[in-house]
């Protein structure tokens, strides 16, 4: 048996034979890596711009984490996740519109952006993925943590920043800033989840067992909960 609390974010994909399957959800999967990475402290506004390799002008706000540049580049921000906007009739998840004004009043005066990288450039939606830093040497990400408009994620191997990002994060929800207010972000045991619960949740709990597939990795936290792990991850 493996004896060995963990935390979870997860996203409920559906029910067979009374057991409920979660794919893990990568964002907060840094839970597994986390060990892997220095406890540094944030940048400094000088140490950002210090690390910035290139300035780009942004031609539009998609949403709290994405940006169009006018060179035609698709960014993604790096270490983060807002919710997400609704789109073609769907509604918006709790805060996504905030965090969506928030980033372009952010940007209202000066559209220009640093861009730093991690060790992959590039996501599977060929969106570029980079750290953002604003002229006066702010962090996009940090700002947005702060307000609790956004939770820390962390897709390895980018994650030389997770310590500082989870840092913030955890001051945010311990004063319930933003997404922190809400019951759904709270952690909940495990053995507490409802087998009618829906979309992401936020989960602590012991694995049990481990088994594996051709193609998954699955851990049994309870005899009805099960977390599913694609060996492509």
């Amino acid at each position: 048996m493996i004896a060995k609390v963990l935390s979870f974010c997860l996203f409920l994909v559906g029910v067979v034979d009374t057991m409920l399957y979660y794919f893990y959800c990568f964002v907060l999967i840094n839970t597994f890596f986390i060990s892997s990475v220095s406890a540094t402290d944030c940048l400094t506004n000088k140490q950002q711009l210090q690390h910035v390799k290139e300035w780009a002008m942004v031609a539009k706000v998609i949403d709290g984490d994405t940006v169009h540049l006018k060179d035609g580049r698709k960014i993604r921000f790096l270490g983060i996740n807002t919710p997400e906007i609704g789109r073609r009739g769907e509604a918006s998840q709790p805060f996504a519109k905030k965090a969506y004004i928030t980033l372009k009043k952010l940007l209202e005066t000066n559209k220009k952006i640093g861009l730093s990288y991690d060790k992959v450039h590039r996501d599977h939606y060929k969106r570029v993925l980079a750290y953002i830093s604003f002229p006066d040497g702010r962090s996009a990400q940090q700002i947005l943590l702060a307000k609790g408009l956004a939770y820390s994620i962390v897709v390895p191997p980018n994650d030389v920043r997770i310590a500082c990002y989870r840092d913030i994060e955890q001051q945010a929800r311990e004063s319930s800033q933003g997404i922190w207010k809400m019951p759904e972000r709270q952690w909940i045991s495990a053995e507490l989840l409802s087998a009618k619960a829906k979309g992401q949740r936020f989960i602590s709990g012991t694995i049990s067992a481990y088994s594996e597939s051709r193609k998954s990795i699955y851990l049994k936290l309870t005899n009805k909960l099960s977390i599913r792990i694609s060996k492509k991850d």
